[in-house]
């Protein structure tokens, strides 16, 4: 049976995107967006931008067929209107049409708030301590690994893995904002993890996400072997709700931003180290991390977006640096509780 399709809004912050897809689509993207985006009924305002599901392809002038390849998961096809600002998913009911309804809506949001100006930087957050505590990184930095250890080791609360959104709240606040991206974690770090804390092995067969299953480099090229012989995904794909379901912590929306650390992995035989890092130092960690775009992902998007707050988005990036400490923090990959306590032990020394 069909139904008529439903108009909705998703928002987070100031931004907005109308969703028109069935019932069942609609509740779908809320469950796997959970608090990060809210799911209002739409009204009378221009959409700043739609995606629309459906089984069949979108027909009429305008519309183009994309697609992107990528090693780990099949293509990603969407149909696109550049005039109308409108994106298209198309298929069958199932786990791959949500994933890219997800991600669309996601895409759009990300580069709304980076064209008024907001700071999006290649890191996560949690809540730790009553503070919160960004980590900043390039890939294999263990910038994820500090993450995990902080919710398992920290008794923190997550907000955001690889997607931080810098920006002010109506009263002038400086908040840092998660998204619903999925935390794609390496599974010899999640196994080091394991080691001091069980219960994220229960991540390796748990997490749902469709990637997980999908015969793809993850399981091929970079598949790992237990000492039983047991083959295992190079990475792994996990959704918020299902990390803070299997550790234990809840998934916040938003944070202030007290701390920011930029991990990395070292060999480190005396133990974890610190360093906290003075203005100058700082600021050009910061400006390595900056994302320079809204998303990389579903590249014609920068087309829809050419003008961007370049100013407001440097005085946010000051404005951090005068509020926030900064660490760079050394750790092994199999000493990540005591990382951990050394970074709390350091916050704990720094005057609110």
């Amino acid at each position: 049976m069909t139904t008529d399709p439903q108009r909705m809004h998703a928002s987070c912050g100031t931004a907005r995107v109308e969703l028109v897809a069935p019932a069942e689509a609609v509740a779908e993207f809320g469950r796997m967006a959970g608090d990060f985006v809210r799911l209002t009924p739409a009204d009378d305002r221009p959409p700043p931008a739609v995606v629309q599901v459906a089984t069949r392809a979108p027909r009429g002038d305008g519309w183009r067929r994309l697609a992107y390849s990528s090693d780990y998961e099949p293509d990603r096809v969407v149909w696109v209107d550049d005039a109308r600002r409108r994106i298209a998913v198309v298929g069958e009911p199932s786990e791959w049409r949500a994933q890219q309804t997800l991600r669309s809506v996601r895409h759009l949001l990300r580069w709304q708030v980076y064209a008024a100006g907001d700071l999006l930087l290649h890191g996560g957050l949690v809540r730790m301590d009553g503070r919160g505590v960004a980590f900043a990184g390039a890939k294999r930095s263990g910038k994820t690994s500090s993450i995990l250890s902080a919710l398992v080791h920290g008794g923190a609360d997550f907000v955001s893995n690889d997607d931080l959104t810098v920006g002010e709240t109506p009263d002038g606040a400086l908040r840092g904002y998660g998204s619903p991206r999925t935390v794609n974690v390496r599974t010899d770090a999640l196994l080091a993890l394991a080691e001091s804390a069980p219960v994220v092995s229960r991540l390796l067969t748990d997490s749902t996400h469709p990637t997980n299953s999908f015969e793809g480099r993850h399981r091929t090229a970079e598949a790992l072997h237990t000492a039983s012989g047991a083959a295992l995904p190079g990475s792994l794909w996990v959704r918020a709700g299902e990390l803070c379901a299997t550790v234990g912590c809840d998934a916040v929306p938003e944070s202030r931003v007290d701390a920011l650390v930029f991990p990395r992995f070292e060999d480190c035989p005396d133990g974890p180290a610190l360093v906290r890092l003075d203005r100058e130092q700082a600021a050009a960690e910061l400006r390595h991390h900056m994302e320079d775009r809204g998303t990389k992902y579903d590249p014609f998007l920068a087309d829809w977006y050419p003008h961007t707050d370049a100013a407001r988005r440097a005085r946010l990036s000051e404005r951090l640096l005068d509020e926030a400490v900064f660490f760079r923090m050394s750790q092994h990959m199999h000493g990540l509780r005591e990382a951990t306590a050394a970074l709390r032990d350091a916050l704990r020394a720094v005057p609110a």
